[in-house]
């Protein structure tokens, strides 16, 4: 690599002040050749399938194959934090849900289960939250948008008293094969 012009008084690169015009255009040349560098090397990863696909057409041979949860708007996610249980109402959610357990068969982790209590009615009530509950997801069923999860039970503690909130999505149109 050429050292700095000299006409600018500067002897090596060290020299060039952060965020100096010079600076910038060897940031960006450098970014710009790493940009190319990845975009060749995915088009060579998929252009040359290697011998495990010749081996597995339809999957890798050690693949994982990963239960999701179905969003509201239709998207299969992992993990969530944050989760609208009922999408009609929104009147039971997930939040700050940290996950203990996920595996093909279920999922357990501790949330704070936000729920609508309904009292005196729904509209004129809000979301109470329960910190600390336990969410379970199992049964996981094969859809259109892959396996997700179609069963969920929330055990929390309303008034000192332990309390379950099971949830199905089984017979939703999204969950159709």
């Amino acid at each position: 690599m050429r050292a700095p012009s000299r006409r600018l008084g500067l002897r090596s690169w060290h020299d060039v002040p952060p965020g100096s015009i010079v600076r910038r255009g060897r940031v960006a040349a450098l970014a710009a050749a790493v940009a190319l560098a990845g975009s060749l090397l995915s088009v060579a990863a998929i252009s040359s399938p290697g011998p495990a696909a010749a081996a597995s057409p339809s999957r890798a041979p050690h693949a994982a194959v990963v239960v999701r949860m179905l969003t509201c708007a239709g998207k299969p996610v992992v993990r969530p934090a944050n989760f609208v249980i009922s999408c009609a109402d929104a009147n039971s959610e997930l939040t700050r849900t940290h996950w203990t357990r996920w595996t093909t068969a279920g999922a357990t982790g501790i949330t704070r289960f936000g729920l609508n209590l309904c009292n005196p009615y729904c509209s004129a009530s809000k979301i109470s939250f329960f910190p600390r509950s336990v969410v379970h997801l199992s049964a996981p069923v094969v859809t259109k948008h892959g396996r997700l999860f179609s069963k969920l039970l929330v055990t929390y503690k309303l008034h000192g008293k332990v309390q379950h909130f099971p949830f199905s999505w089984a017979g939703i149109p999204a969950f159709a094969k």
